[in-house]
């Protein structure tokens, strides 16, 4: 929860303020904000790999969770006058000075998620992670849209001050809210950590050799690739299409929603433990393809009345993806090298998310810019992030956990050798 509140404020309220209120060029709130933030993730391997090997006071994941959410807190209460100085003083030096503030809140946050998805393959067994996954993520979207209605209440209009105090406010009681769901959660330990004769550099090299941990990156890609190429163009997809007001469109991040939330109860409390993670993720997978293809007809056709169904069909597929394959990460790790791998699907996950909305909307301007009507070319984007999804599916029935594991051991027994 805390952490879904926190992504609000930054990505939602700052983003919007930057450019709407302050006036900041769109170009440069991407690159400050998108940028800076997922440029981060680059240390998710380097620190899922120092994680796995050095404890703070007994803790392997615990302190850093704390210490990457004390951080990310404190740049977000000051991001208010951070902003503000941007817009007064937009030279190529400012917006450096500016990118390197979002870079280091893009490197603690990414510290502090690695850390906790490394406690939670840590602290939980196979059967235990659907629906401990499934929980964790459902709770983040109740942050999320908490944290959304919170903080409209609060700041109906924007003005410097009301803007100080809410994200003071939300940097507190997100950084307690932490504080309270790692109380007593990771056992302290006294005992030496064996540190991996591996350097990181033959740690990563292992990873990549692995055959079925190349394949589960791919599909991450392609997937996650996929499915976030519509989120900055469904919302413009209603109002310039179907001519719906900003209200009705801003409902579609309602629908949505419902239907991620449904998906990753459903699918981790439920389903998972029936059919397993990778059948989950592909159900998910299968249900994304059937919404994208029906937004494609929508726009094709122009037919606004199956809207509603489909974007909740989507956030339903989202879900089940979502749950199944976050829970399937946590799988494709070695009890030795947890945070590594989690580091490296973090990773994988920043790749994907990073690019796709830019590749969207240039698209959709190549399309009207070759003689497309609006529909058409907001329908060929959703067709082909339909064909996507097919190919991550082609791509997840080949990946193994069984053998994954089999390589990783084979693979770390080499190395082992080779150091000796």
């Amino acid at each position: 929860m805390a952490a879904g509140g926190l992504s609000v404020l930054f990505l939602g309220v700052l983003n919007r303020i930057m450019r709407v209120e302050l006036g900041i060029d769109l170009m440069v709130v991407s690159l400050l904000v998108g940028g800076g933030h997922y440029l981060g993730a680059l240390v998710a391997i380097p620190f899922g790999h120092f994680s796995d090997t050095h404890r703070i006071a007994g803790y392997r994941r615990t302190v850093y969770i704390l210490l990457g959410m004390a951080l990310t807190a404190a740049i977000l209460a000051l991001s208010p006058w951070a902003a503000h100085w941007l817009a007064t003083n937009t030279t190529p030096l400012h917006i450096l000075a500016g990118f390197a503030f979002f870079l280091l809140e893009g490197i603690a946050t990414f510290v502090a998620g690695t850390a906790y998805l490394a406690l939670i393959a840590d602290r939980t067994n196979t059967e235990e992670r659907g629906p401990a996954t499934g929980t964790v993520w459902t709770l983040m979207m109740v942050g999320i849209i908490v944290t959304g209605v919170g903080a409209s209440l609060f700041m109906p209009t924007y003005s410097f001050e009301r803007m100080v105090t809410l994200f003071a406010i939300g940097c507190i009681v997100a950084l307690l809210f932490a504080i309270v769901a790692l109380w007593r959660q990771e056992p302290r330990s006294r005992s030496h950590v064996r540190k991996s004769s591996e350097s990181l550099r033959t740690a990563v090299r292992m990873l990549t050799r692995s055959q079925h941990s190349r394949r589960f990156a791919v599909y991450l890609i392609v997937g996650m690739f996929s499915y976030f190429m519509q989120d900055v163009i469904l919302e413009p997809f209603g109002g310039e299409v179907f001519g719906l007001p900003p209200a009705e469109t801003t409902r579609f991040n309602t629908y949505m929603g419902i239907g991620v939330v449904l998906g990753m109860l459903i699918g981790g409390i439920r389903l998972i433990p029936r059919l397993g993670k990778q059948s989950v993720a592909g159900i998910g997978c299968w249900i994304m393809v059937i919404a994208f293809f029906g937004l494609a007809i929508s726009g094709f056709s122009q037919i606004s009345s199956m809207l509603v169904a489909v974007i909740t069909l989507l956030g339903l597929g989202a879900g089940f993806f979502t749950v199944g394959s976050v829970s399937l990460m946590m799988d494709m790790t070695a009890s030795e090298y947890t945070g590594l791998f989690v580091g490296a699907w973090t990773l994988v996950q920043a790749i994907a998310k990073g690019p796709a909305s830019l590749l969207s909307g240039s698209l959709h301007g190549i399309l009207l810019a070759s003689g497309a009507l609006p529909g058409q070319a907001y329908g060929t984007v959703f067709a082909l992030e339909g064909a996507g999804i097919l190919v991550a599916v082609l791509l997840l029935n080949r990946v193994r956990v069984r053998r994954f594991k089999q390589e990783v051991g084979s693979l770390s027994e080499i190395v082992s050798k080779n150091a000796d």
